[in-house]
């Protein structure tokens, strides 16, 4: 899934410069809150390989959406059942 496709959904570019990590390097990740309880998270951009961003939540450990057809299908899926 590309950076266009993330930002088309409705996610925003967290920046943290290496100031803030304590790392040594400044890096970004994008980030949508659904609804109470509920934030899709991606992988940060030093690990993106080929502009395939990953997305995870913390709330459902077990998710892992790659696609942007699977993306959408996962939020119009919450959409319906939950309204957010």
């Amino acid at each position: 899934m590309t950076e266009q496709e993330l930002i088309d959904a409705g996610f925003e570019r967290q920046d943290t410069p290496h100031e803030m990590s304590g790392n040594g390097y400044d890096y970004y990740y994008y980030i949508l809150d659904l609804c109470e309880g509920v934030c899709l998270i991606t992988s940060d951009s030093i690990d993106i390989k080929d502009n395939n961003w990953v997305i995870r939540s913390f709330e459902i450990p077990s998710l892992k959406i790659e696609t942007v057809e699977h993306l959408n299908q996962f939020l119009e899926l919450m959409k319906t059942l939950t309204g957010c």
